[in-house]
């Protein structure tokens, strides 16, 4: 399909709240881009079998997804491309590192306690536990070893993002490098990309598209973003601040 307007997003904390995971205000935005053909892409670090669980609620998107910080690319034929590395991969070189770091990760845990450390429902949860391409880790020591850390996965072909609430272990990818595929794959013509972002690990994103959306948030500063292209930030947190700026540059685009 060939569109004008391409619509990638973040969820935690952009498409949804950070606090209870309410999205009303962008429903009536959604259904704007939906009559328009106007395809709204996940680009989360949330795992396949949970952005299929929800996206039903978004007006029953079925459009191109993203998951688990630009690890696989999921198209509407059902085709993936992945990008990162394999879960077990990445457990795999966490092991022996655990000897001189302190974390823990989803792999770690119960059902229960990832519910703990996430505020989702059980069958949330349950979702969030099926990954596929990286681990979600709750940092246990301090600034300066967190830093080794990082080296040291580096050197191992490995790296990591700062998300809302984790430190996530992936493969060489991030959420920028997707948006080249999806450009193709949503083409021929270019179509202008609208990204939207409220933490650090949505900056490659930002970065990539032809406008990054910065998302005020309740929990940090208004993120920092270097880029040559277009710019703006949301005065709203959240699903409001989304609805804010999206509506604002549909009206100026369309």
């Amino acid at each position: 399909m060939t569109t004008p307007l391409l619509v990638v997003t973040d969820l935690d904390g952009t498409l949804l709240d950070h606090h209870d995971y309410h999205f009303e205000p962008v429903l009536p935005v959604i259904a704007r881009l939906k009559q328009a053909g106007i395809p709204v892409v996940a680009n989360t670090s949330k795992t396949r079998a949970e952005w299929l669980a929800m996206r039903a609620n978004f007006h029953d998107n079925r459009d191109a997804f993203v998951t688990e910080n630009g690890s696989a690319i999921h198209f509407p034929n059902s085709e993936c491309e992945v990008l990162g590395k394999s879960r077990e991969e990445i457990l795999d070189l966490l092991a022996p590192l655990r000897r001189d770091y302190q974390f823990e990760g989803f792999a770690d845990w119960t059902n229960t306690q990832v519910q703990e450390h996430t505020g989702v429902s059980k069958e949330a949860a349950e979702r969030a536990q099926q990954r596929e391409y990286s681990e979600p880790l709750v940092w246990k020591g301090g600034d300066g070893s967190k830093q080794s850390f990082r080296e040291t996965l580096q050197r191992e072909g490995l790296m990591t993002l700062e998300g809302g609430r984790f430190l996530h272990v992936l493969g060489q990818t991030d959420k920028g490098r997707p948006l080249a595929a999806l450009r193709r794959y949503y083409g021929p013509d270019t179509p202008t990309v609208i990204a939207l972002g409220d933490s650090p690990n949505d900056i490659a994103m930002l970065q990539q598209a032809d406008i990054g959306v910065v998302i005020a948030s309740p929990i940090r500063d208004q993120l920092h973003v270097e880029t040559d292209h277009r710019l703006t930030c949301s005065t709203k947190d959240g699903p409001e601040g989304w609805a804010e700026v999206l509506t604002q540059l549909l009206d100026e685009l369309l």
